[in-house]
């Protein structure tokens, strides 16, 4: 079953590319092409594809809106944002409104397939999950042993195994896969999550846990996860540690943007996304 994908730019050569790279992978049927965000929302919600892949800056509407309004008017589909925006703010925004993947522009074939194929395998997973759901056969979620052997695996490639704060880390992370389990459609804050841990030790283990220290506890983890896979990049591009994790858990922007300072003399500190951090991990487990 083919995927089917409708692109959003205003740039022809732009979606003749991305058609290209599409179709001569095998990664996608585009059954859409629009060059402006007037009636993109709409257009969305009356096709209903699997992945939209959208312009961050489009004539009549930009594209985080026609996210909000799609969003907003049920669509539950992946959103991948084409993007040569450089501004932290702007960026943020996007992953805060249910962004996970970013091509960048100039346009590289190996990031767009790289970054479809990921988003391929989340809805191949959330595809079975429903089928399972559906049936009521073996409704039951992961073994719980299990997931954790795979996140031990996950936080040791990732260089932070022994890191302040892991338990947390994996206690959130074990939050949304039962969550997903029950409803893999369902969105969700990840400060609910936090809030649901912390409230869980409270109770299991009596302590008592500031919210915002919880929080920048699971940051500096994040952070330093990806400090980790920036230098395993800059040694070796191809090394599988980094291209296991690298696309999937951070933005390939921000990694190259702190690679190619390494060796400068200003040191430039990268961007992370927690939640896209842990959707990563999530998946990867699943």
């Amino acid at each position: 079953m083919k995927n089917r994908i409708i692109i959003i730019d205003d740039d022809i050569s732009i979606r003749k590319m991305l058609r290209f790279i599409i179709e001569k992978n095998s990664l996608g049927q585009i059954i859409e092409e629009l060059s402006s965000g007037d009636k993109a929302s709409e257009l969305i919600k009356i096709y209903n594809p699997d992945i939209v892949l959208i312009d961050f800056l489009l004539p009549e509407k930009d594209g985080v809106e026609i996210i909000k309004e799609s969003i907003k008017n049920g669509y539950r589909g992946k959103f991948i944002m084409i993007s040569q925006v450089k501004d932290s703010d702007m960026i943020g925004e996007a992953y805060k409104q249910g962004v996970l993947f970013f091509i960048h522009k100039p346009i590289n074939e190996i990031e767009v397939k790289s970054v479809l194929e990921n988003i391929i395998k989340t809805i191949e997973v959330d595809r079975s999950m429903e089928i399972i759901r559906t049936t009521l056969i073996n409704t039951a979620p992961p073994k719980k042993e299990e997931s954790k052997d795979d996140l031990k695996k996950i936080f040791s490639d990732l260089g932070i195994i022994s890191e302040f704060g892991i338990n947390d880390l994996k206690k959130v992370i074990l939050s949304i896969m039962i969550l997903k389990e029950r409803n893999s459609s369902k969105p969700y804050q990840l400060k609910d999550i936090f809030q649901e841990v912390i409230e869980n030790y409270k109770i299991n283990d009596g302590v008592d846990i500031n919210f915002k220290s919880f929080e920048q506890r699971i940051r500096r983890l994040v952070y330093k996860a990806f400090e980790n896979i920036c230098h395993v990049g800059a040694e070796d591009f191809y090394n599988p540690i980094f291209s296991k994790y690298s696309n999937i858990l951070f933005d390939m922007g921000e990694i190259r943007k702190v690679i190619n300072n390494f060796d400068g003399n200003e040191e430039k500190k990268g961007k992370i996304n927690v939640k896209k951090f842990i959707e990563g991990i999530v998946l990867k487990v699943r």
